[in-house]
């Protein structure tokens, strides 16, 4: 390890098929690929030593099925390098671009470094790649539009080996388990370096295999708001811990409108739901049991100004939704939100196949 520049860590998890493509979009000298197996009951273990034999920067470690979450703190454990990042096993890191960034960091000395993501989505072959910033250095105390507006990925990002602590802790979410993490240690760090080019390839599988995204992105289902609600709260209670929650607390909300009005933009784009105006509803009676002043964000009140493309194409999608359907916003019952949570599942109508 003693030349290489950057460890990036795979958690593995029934990707045989994907493997190949993806490590070896990391094959290169100054990278040390840290793959961890979270027990997959396919043959990706097997693929991944095939692989090391080949790919000489490929460390494979072993470990019993315990999610993504505790797989990545198992490859945290083995980083030796100045610099790591994340991959999933089944995206594709641009090598030349994550190596460029990675370089500028270490010549000026950032901790952090954040780069734009290709997204592909299934059953369409139009890539789209997220917000152009008009900045490079980024002090977020001074722009704290930019925590705002970056994504909730750990996968677009580069870390210096600093950050190893803040990031390597338990976690109990099975989904936006990068959430929690990724703008706590931002607002830690207090700055970073943005680069325009895109460094990250991540291709959205639908619901195939239970993937975590797959589950978090499903809205035929509670599962994916309930996640994001739980890691909104561990959010949440990290930056109040730390003694941040009050310089940003506006963006932190910003953050969770945003995601939980993409879910009624969902809603709508769905084809297989039937009541989709009660259940563009029921979210957000959600939404003001959570955060009863949301629509008083002045992000919110901007239209999300300056976030990427991709989150303002939702909005767009929402407030047109919105103007169809004339919701109103404030709608609200005085049920428990744990309770609204489980009727989610008992609401839904789902047309048979």
């Amino acid at each position: 390890v003693m030349n290489k520049l950057i460890s990036v860590i795979m958690p593995v998890y029934n990707t045989e098929r994907y493997l190949e493509r993806s490590i070896g979009s990391l094959n290169d000298d100054l990278i040390q690929v840290i793959a961890v197996d979270d027990g997959s009951s396919d043959n990706s273990l097997d693929v991944l030593e095939e692989i090391s034999e080949k790919q000489k920067n490929v460390l494979v470690c072993k470990s019993d099925h315990k999610g993504a979450s505790k797989a990545r703190q198992i490859g945290m454990s083995h980083v030796r390098t100045k610099y790591f990042g994340f991959a999933d096993s089944d995206d594709r890191v641009r090598l030349n671009n994550y190596l460029k960034l990675c370089r500028v960091m270490d010549d000026n000395d950032f901790k952090i470094g954040n780069g734009r993501f290709t997204a592909y989505f299934p059953n369409s072959n139009i890539p789209l790649t997220d917000r152009k910033w008009n900045k490079d250095v980024i002090s977020f105390s001074e722009d704290k539009i930019y925590l705002a507006n970056c994504t909730c990925s750990l996968l677009d990002k580069i870390y210096h080996a600093d950050n190893l602590e803040l990031l390597n802790q338990e976690s109990n979410q099975k989904v936006y388990e990068d959430m929690e993490f990724v703008y706590y240690v931002l607002a830690k760090n207090g700055e970073m370096y943005h680069t325009n080019d895109s460094i990250y390839e991540y291709r959205m599988r639908g619901f195939e295999n239970g993937s975590t995204s797959a589950i978090g992105m499903n809205i035929l289902k509670s599962d994916g708001l309930k996640g994001l609600l739980s890691a909104g709260k561990s959010m949440y209670e990290k930056f109040k811990n730390a003694g941040l929650y009050e310089e940003y607390s506006e963006e932190l909300d910003s953050i969770m409108i945003r995601l939980i009005l993409q879910r009624i933009a969902s809603i709508f784009n769905n084809n297989k739901i039937i009541n989709k105006k009660e259940m563009a509803y029921h979210v957000i009676d959600i939404l003001n049991t959570y955060l009863p002043n949301w629509q008083e964000n002045k992000y919110y009140v901007q239209g999300f100004k300056g976030s990427s493309y991709y989150d303002y194409l939702f909005y767009i999608i929402s407030k047109i939704d919105f103007f169809i359907y004339s919701m109103d916003k404030d709608y609200k019952t005085e049920t428990p939100l744990d309770e609204k949570l489980k009727q989610y599942d008992k609401k839904i109508k789902v047309k048979k196949l």
